[in-house]
């Protein structure tokens, strides 16, 4: 009996002496009355994708966000690339096998196909490939940077090095009307890695959908624990699925979006922005929509 009473007094002893656990980490959140244009790498369907000049013309055109996707090279430099591999001479080899220097001779204007429009503005020459680091010197905190980490299996580390960058050119944990940084990806664990380490940054969980968008509700339960948002394919969006992210505090961003009437009809839906190669078609529209509102 003593053994006993002695056991109790001893567990009560060292539960009152246990820190008290901390609180969940609450993810960030987005306003839903904020309409966003995402420019999708750039103006990229007047200039190079991806490239300084693809950037500048689009926030001169209205843009609320860069889009940019990153790559890593053999000697750990952030790339702002969408494809994983790059062509030397006719044969591909992968990003992650060469040097910042080495992938320095391939020039994106070769593979510039201007989508199809009747007109591109020659005068942005500035046509190379660049890292994350010479984008945040050149822009600083003059403009939102909207980062897909792309393949980050294929990158350890890439999240760290991402963080790194954005804290040392003092992107984070700012009072903005709007965030500096909204980090995007397709994979989940990438990003959850990301909220582990630094919280405060939006995530954005990107999905390609063959139908109608829909997230099973287990998926969609986690998907809340730590997502401000979804990016899905334009063409799958119903108002079914807003209305539910919505009620869930989770914004809507479909891609690609680049002619007026699928916009306005996007817009009608309820999305909270979207991605565009055509920052000043999408920035028209806003306004045009605005308009109508007042």
């Amino acid at each position: 009996m003593k053994k006993m009473l002695l056991l109790i007094v001893m567990l009560f002893i060292y539960g009152c002496t246990q820190p008290p656990s901390e609180p969940p980490t609450e993810r960030t959140t987005l306003p839903k009355n904020d309409f966003l244009i995402i420019a999708h790498r750039g103006a990229s369907a007047y200039a190079a994708e991806h490239t300084l000049s693809s950037y500048e013309m689009a926030i001169q055109m209205g843009a609320d966000y860069i889009e940019i996707d990153l790559q890593m090279t053999k000697d750990g430099k952030l790339v702002a690339m969408h494809d994983t591999v790059v062509t030397f001479h006719n044969a591909q080899q992968a990003v992650t096998d060469v040097t910042f220097d080495e992938i320095q001779l391939h020039s994106p204007e070769k593979a510039f196909d201007k989508n199809h429009l009747e007109y591109t503005l020659p005068h942005y020459d500035d046509l190379r490939i660049v890292d994350l680091e010479e984008i945040l010197l050149h822009f600083g905190d003059t403009v939102n940077y909207y980062i897909e980490i792309k393949s980050p299996k294929t990158y350890p580390g890439i999240e760290e090095e991402l963080l790194k960058q954005l804290r040392e050119h003092n992107l984070l944990n700012r009072g903005d009307i709007i965030p500096k940084v909204i980090i995007q990806s397709f994979d989940a664990k990438s990003l959850k890695n990301i909220f582990a380490m630094e919280p405060s940054i939006p995530l954005i969980k990107l999905y390609t959908f063959e139908e109608e968008a829909h997230i099973p509700k287990k998926q969609l339960k986690e998907l809340s624990q730590y997502a401000s948002g979804v990016g899905v394919n334009s063409v799958a969006v119903t108002k079914k699925f807003i209305d539910l992210m919505h009620s869930k505090n989770l914004i809507v961003h479909p891609y690609t979006v680049n002619d007026a009437e699928t916009m306005r009809f996007l817009i009608d839906l309820g999305v909270n922005g979207f991605f565009t190669d055509r920052p000043d078609v999408a920035n028209w529209v806003r306004s045009e929509t605005n308009k109508i509102g007042e």
